[in-house]
């Protein structure tokens, strides 16, 4: 009787076992014809939208009236001229692609420029896609590009770590300009508002009844900052 049910066991355990891998590969027979159908439902290698930058896309076409138009510029950028080709000489290096092939890479100018319009108005991806005629996941990685790379570049330089030196001539001229003696900083903070993260709930929710993470700053009496740090970053959306 026992062999019997151990027979029994062995033969439920190798038909399980059986069944799984049938599952396992009829699973990723199912993914491969939809990857397949993906493929086909494809129609263009690039779209006859994107095919047109360098002839009707905004930087080709309004970048250089801008230029012409210097009060149009700071407008646009939220910058003057001055102040964007010095940033440009300061990033160019790391934001700068190689040409192949296929394709020519897309300028260093382009990248600032379209980086610069999406933190100055808050513009969605999607309509900075039918102005520059870029993919929308090409704006994506070039916005996360030139961010990181300003950062790179900048911190050290705008926000560099404080030294004792430091600290004595900012409480110098708290002292100088604002007679507040022995200050070392002014803290603020601010709402920025954000997209709401998928699955957060009200995580994000302030009292102004909006969604926002807080950046809290520190700054001396000229008006730079010394410190500044975000106290909650928003996830990315799964």
């Amino acid at each position: 009787m026992m062999d019997l049910r151990m027979e029994s066991f062995y033969f439920n355990l190798d038909f399980s076992f059986k069944l799984f891998l049938a599952c396992a590969f009829a699973w990723e027979q199912d993914r491969n014809r939809q990857r397949w159908r993906r493929r086909q439902r494809r129609r263009f290698w690039r779209h006859p939208i994107i095919e047109l930058r360098e002839s009707r896309g905004a930087y080709h076409t309004l970048y250089a009236e801008l230029n012409a138009n210097p009060e149009k510029f700071q407008e646009y950028t939220r910058m003057s001229q001055d102040s964007f080709l010095d940033l440009l000489s300061r990033v160019q290096g790391a934001i700068r692609r190689q040409d192949t092939q296929l394709r020519k890479a897309i300028p260093p100018e382009e990248r600032l420029l379209v980086t610069l319009r999406f933190l100055a108005t808050g513009e969605s991806l999607s309509s900075l896609h039918f102005q520059y005629r870029l993919g929308i996941s090409t704006l994506s990685g070039i916005v996360a590009d030139t961010c990181r790379a300003l950062w790179n570049v900048l911190r050290d330089e705008f926000i560099p770590l404080p030294t004792l030196d430091m600290w004595l001539e900012i409480a110098e001229k708290f002292w100088s300009v604002c007679d507040f003696p022995n200050c070392l900083g002014a803290v603020d903070g601010k709402h920025i508002r954000i997209i709401k993260p998928a699955r957060t709930g009200s995580e994000y929710f302030n009292y102004k009844k909006y969604f926002s993470v807080v950046l809290m700053a520190i700054a001396a009496a000229n008006c730079r900052f010394i410190a500044m740090d975000i106290g909650a970053f928003a996830r990315e959306p799964q």
